[in-house]
């Protein structure tokens, strides 16, 4: 824990559509309203600007070993370091892509094995498909309903100190 009063949280989501980005943006506002949140870390901030100057765009330092390296030591040592983390499984319906995004998928197992608590949120609706049984052994469950406000467990009141066990999802009542 970085100190008793607040939690270091990496924020694992796909950011590659503009509603992915929006829906980030709404979930990292609430974190940052959480008065037991001290420090996010959002790896879309952090896309190695040294190694993108050298090959002049993202686009193209994506493609290079050096920066996919990079990101990925840069990435799970910030997953190491946290004290848990949220992940938006978030699906990108805008261009039919109904699978969830493999990077964000990967944070949540790479936490998992560390003993991180993860804070699951379904940033979309799924119509009503229950979740991989390998994605409900999270801490904490909210789906897309609680990001817009209709319940009063949300993420802006969630205890990121405690990190008490939600399930907000019916799905997974068998």
């Amino acid at each position: 824990m970085s100190n008793n009063l607040q939690s270091r949280i990496y924020l694992a989501a796909p950011f590659f559509s503009d509603e992915q980005n929006e829906r980030l943006k709404l979930v990292k506002e609430h974190l940052e309203a959480n008065k037991t949140v001290g420090y996010i870390y959002e790896p879309a901030d952090h896309q190695q600007t040294t190694i993108v100057n050298k090959y002049g765009s993202l686009e193209i330092a994506m493609t290079t070993r050096e920066w996919q390296d990079a990101t990925f030591r840069s990435d799970t040592q910030a997953i190491r370091q946290a004290d848990a983390i949220v992940a938006i499984l978030d699906y990108d319906y805008e261009h039919h892509n109904l699978v969830p995004d493999p990077g964000t998928i990967y944070e949540i197992g790479y936490a998992q094995a560390l003993g991180k608590p993860i804070i699951l949120i379904q940033a979309t609706d799924v119509g009503g498909d229950p979740l991989n049984l390998m994605l409900t052994q999270y801490t904490a469950y909210f789906d897309h309903k609680d990001l817009n406000g209709y319940t009063t467990n949300d993420l802006v009141t969630y205890d990121f100190i405690n990190f008490p066990q939600v399930n907000n999802d019916e799905r997974l009542v068998f």
